[in-house]
């Protein structure tokens, strides 16, 4: 292409008139500002709502505020006090109300259980066992239900108790009855009864257990030793009320074990006889008897003439014994 041509070229260019454009200015104006618009309108609102908010804030700011009510906390049950360490019979739970037939009461501690016990007279004399455990025992605990033992619940007091018996018809167990709550401190107790034989006994027995106290207490005794040697361990401890059986109207037992040998300390009125296993030694004073028993001395470390030595009498007079036995 010559020079010329070129020229011609760019001058018919030149003349020629623009495309549309692509883009509408127009429209895209009428676009704009409706978003204008709307961002506007947004940002207004927003800045009520936090006025609004803002407002609400300073009159609940301006508002008295209700006091906090703190939440209910049911009582507490007071911890068990400690057993005393200077009576070696202390009882966990005591009787209150107790029907004709019994009122002589027992206590025991050691290998055959801790109890207490509210006996009757003659040769099937009614008694009421009560013990006390940390926790729920089996349910056939003493296994002389043949596997049918079942609970049949009863209201014990203030508490959601059971019978336990082999025939859920027969709550009293045939006469052997077992009823079973639990204590304020989490503990539970038991009551075994048999020959016992009074009207509504059902009644009678939710009444004797709902008139239990729990607390640790040391059974007055008729006596005070002086000392025990340190290797003296509780075998068996009781204060019994059989006067059918013994001869006399209470006997106390203290029984002891000692690197294999027992020692064996017998308190009653004259007439009782001595517990335990070896010869007794025996003295009376103050109208009380006392024996000493130990089967082994040189095992058990001191003789029963030495043990008994160490022996004060305190007498009859069961309002003078003392709850304060040894030291």
């Amino acid at each position: 292409m010559t020079d010329h041509e070129l020229a011609t070229k760019l001058k018919e260019l030149a003349e020629t008139p623009a495309p549309p454009p692509r883009i509408d200015v127009d429209r895209a104006r009428r676009i704009g500002g409706r978003r204008r618009r709307v961002r506007t309108t947004v940002l207004v609102v927003g800045c009520a709502a936090v006025v609004t908010a803002g407002g609400l804030t300073a009159v609940s700011a301006l508002r008295p505020t209700p006091p906090i009510v703190p939440a209910a906390v049911l009582p507490k049950s007071p911890p068990v006090a400690p057993a005393p360490t200077d009576n070696p019979l202390v009882a966990k739970a005591s009787f209150g109300w107790l029907p004709e037939p019994v009122k002589g009461i027992e206590y025991g501690v050691g290998g055959h259980g801790d109890y207490a016990l509210a006996i009757g007279r003659g040769d099937l004399a009614p008694m009421i066992w009560l013990a006390v455990y940390d926790q729920e025992p089996p349910l056939d605990r003493r296994h002389d239900m043949g596997g049918r033992a079942v609970r049949v619940p009863v209201r014990v007091g203030d508490r959601d108790g059971y019978w336990v018996t082999a025939d859920a018809r027969d709550p009293l167990n045939q006469g052997n009855s077992y009823l079973r709550w639990p204590t304020a401190d989490g503990r539970w107790a038991e009551l075994n009864a048999y020959y016992l034989a009074v009207p509504d006994l059902e009644q009678v027995l939710l009444r004797v257990a709902g008139e239990v106290t729990f607390a640790n207490r040391a059974v007055p005794l008729p006596l005070h030793i002086s000392g025990l040697p340190e290797a003296f361990r509780v075998a068996d401890i009781g204060l019994w009320r059989r006067l059918d059986q013994d001869g006399v109207p209470w006997r106390a037992v203290l029984q002891y074990s000692s690197n294999g040998a027992l020692a064996t300390i017998t308190v009653s009125l004259p007439g009782g006889h001595a517990d335990g296993l070896g010869k007794p030694v025996c003295t009376t004073k103050n109208g009380l008897r006392a024996c000493v028993a130990i089967d082994k001395p040189q095992a058990a470390g001191i003789t029963s003439q030495e043990l008994l030595s160490r022996i004060t009498l305190i007498g009859p007079d069961e309002s003078k014994w003392t709850p304060h036995v040894i030291g």
